[in-house]
This record gives structure tokens, sequence and C-alpha cells, in this order.
């Protein structure tokens, strides 16, 4: 990812409006950092979490993840390693 689709992934994210959880790993972005904006930390800092890592079992068996699944809501994921990019 470059710092100009973490950004733009960033504002997709604040202009959606909706609540998130986002895991940034620091070697995700190519570069010298992986730094979001301030004004979007600020836009969403009442509905979004930002990590640098999760544990990925609990987080998808998580209640609210299964119900978003079982329910249609929709979710953005951007894959980017080994068999995930084909999914």
């Amino acid at each position: 990812m470059t710092p100009q689709q973490l950004i733009e992934f960033a504002w997709g994210l604040a202009n959606s409006e909706k609540p998130f959880l986002w895991i940034i790993r620091p070697d995700l972005v190519g570069g010298d950092s992986t730094i979001v904006p301030f004004e979007f930390v600020t836009k969403t800092k009442d509905r979004g979490m930002l990590a640098s890592w999760c544990p990925q079992e609990e987080t998808l068996k998580h209640p609210s993840t299964l119900e978003s699944v079982c329910y249609g809501v929709p979710m953005v994921s951007w894959l980017f390693f080994v068999e995930q990019q084909t999914n």
C-alpha cells in the first residue's frame, strides 16, 4: 500500500460515518511511515478504533462480526498476503 492509498482509505472510512476497527500493520505502507492524517483521527475518534495488531481469530469469532455476516452488514477489507489476494 502506498502512503496515498492509506490516506484515501482513511478518508473513505471517515466519510462513511460508520463505526470501524482498522488494523494498520507497521509494515503495511511502503516508505518512511504509516501515519494517518490528524484530521482523520479527530473526525473519527468517537466511532473508530485504530490498532497495529489484533488477534484475528478472536476478532472473527466476536458476535458483532458474526452478526454482520449473518445480517448482510457490509464490511470493507483489503487483503494483501498469500492466498488472501484471490479471495
